[in-house]
């Protein structure tokens, strides 16, 4: 066996493990957010560099696993699957979080003081305003990211929450109550609508807000425990599905699409909490 293949046979064989965290009472945590990006390798890097690990979901995606979320990138347009153009159109502008309903994704760190210095020899520096304990990053495609410290935690960095933007605090914590089992709870000073991974910080918009959808946040992923019957839940409720539950046999998982009342683009899913392979690092 030439080292090539051995180095291949060694990376699939490498250790397997779980991905996300353990579901609220509904039976809900946070999935694989899809972002979209100009640059695909820029951007996975960026997360790469933040701290997250590469790894590959039934030997088709291609993901960025932090403790509690997974990271999807995909391109900017349509150029996509079997229909792609050769060779590919330039990549449209993209519209970052900000001025959308999602306005920040939010990951809390160990040690933000030797965070910071890691991430400055990859490039990546803080904006303005920071303290010693929150500092604000911006991804290659403008998606704000949020990163306050925790020194209790066990891991280095960890997906907490998020941040959506809407017009009525109190209708949109119902809502979330109601269709996703996001209880009001306190965690680290903030009251959010519990979803493991994704706690949601809401926040009265100031003015109309866009949707996410085709932005550089394009959808938040949330992983099921059982997705066809939350599908279901969800369509009694009056929800209208972008994309209805469907089961793919070759990935043995199941996604569907939908909108949120106020502009978020969501992404059920069932099965992205089983193992997966890490993938050579190097970026």
């Amino acid at each position: 066996m030439n080292s090539r293949l051995l180095s291949i046979s060694v990376l699939l064989a490498a250790p397997a493990f779980a991905q996300l965290p353990a579901p609220n009472a509904m039976g809900v945590s946070a999935g694989h957010d899809v972002l979209r990006a100009k640059d695909i390798p820029a951007a996975n890097k960026f997360w790469q560099d933040l701290g997250g690990e590469p790894v590959q979901f039934a030997g088709r995606l291609n993901l960025i696993k932090f403790p509690g979320l997974l990271i999807l990138e995909v391109g900017a347009g349509n150029n996509q699957g079997k229909n792609k153009q050769e060779p590919p159109p330039p990549a449209p502008e993209l519209l970052g979080s900000e001025g959308s309903s999602l306005d920040f994704i939010s990951f809390s760190v160990k040690d933000l003081k030797a965070s910071l210095a890691k991430w400055a020899a990859a490039g990546i520096k803080p904006l303005p305003g920071g303290n010693n304990k929150q500092v604000f990053l911006l991804t290659p495609d403008k998606i704000k990211v949020r990163i306050t410290e925790d020194k209790s935690q066990s891991a280095p960095i960890v997906s907490d929450k998020i941040k959506m933007m809407v017009p009525d605090v109190k209708a949109a914590q119902e809502w979330y109550e109601k269709n996703l089992g996001a209880k009001l709870v306190k965690r680290g000073g903030e009251t959010v609508a519990d979803i493991p991974g994704h706690s949601i910080i809401f926040e009265k918009a100031k003015g109309p807000v866009a949707i996410t959808k085709g932005r550089a946040y394009d959808r938040i992923g949330i992983e099921a425990v059982d997705a066809d019957a939350l599908y279901k839940k969800l369509e009694a409720n009056g929800v209208k599905f972008d994309s209805p539950y469907r089961y793919t046999e070759a990935m043995k998982a199941g996604f569907a699409v939908f909108q949120d009342p106020w502009g978020t683009l969501i992404e059920i899913s069932q099965g992205l909490d089983r193992k997966s392979t890490r993938l050579n690092s190097s970026h």
